[in-house]
């Protein structure tokens, strides 16, 4: 599991989320839970940025949730609709039954 904190505006933390989903993905970690739960503000290039994440998730086989969105983000990601392309969960419990679903679902 990742836990960010802080705003996702664009800096040069955003490269560091990107290297270190890479890092996961190249070592086999195909299977992502982002904690979102301190992120008070995400402006377009931190949704670029997850947008970004989620499709070279994707690419690789692999699965990504995101669990427990602060109300500000939450309601972001719902105007511009990215809850409807997100796995967005309130619970760590609820990311992670949908995470192992995933990996059954890849395998079988």
């Amino acid at each position: 599991m990742l836990k960010i904190s802080g705003t996702m505006i664009f800096d040069e933390s955003l490269f560091l989320l990107r290297e270190h989903v890479q890092k996961l993905l190249e070592s086999g970690i195909r299977r992502v839970i982002v904690d979102v739960s301190e992120v008070p503000h995400i402006d377009s290039s931190g949704c670029g940025e997850v947008i970004r994440i989620y499709t070279s998730i994707l690419k690789a086989n692999g699965s990504l949730a995101f669990v427990n969105p602060t109300e500000r983000v939450r309601i972001l990601w719902t105007r511009i609709k990215l809850t409807d392309v997100f796995h967005v969960f309130d619970t760590l419990d609820e990311a992670l039954s949908f995470v192992q679903m995933s990996e059954a679902d890849a395998a079988g």
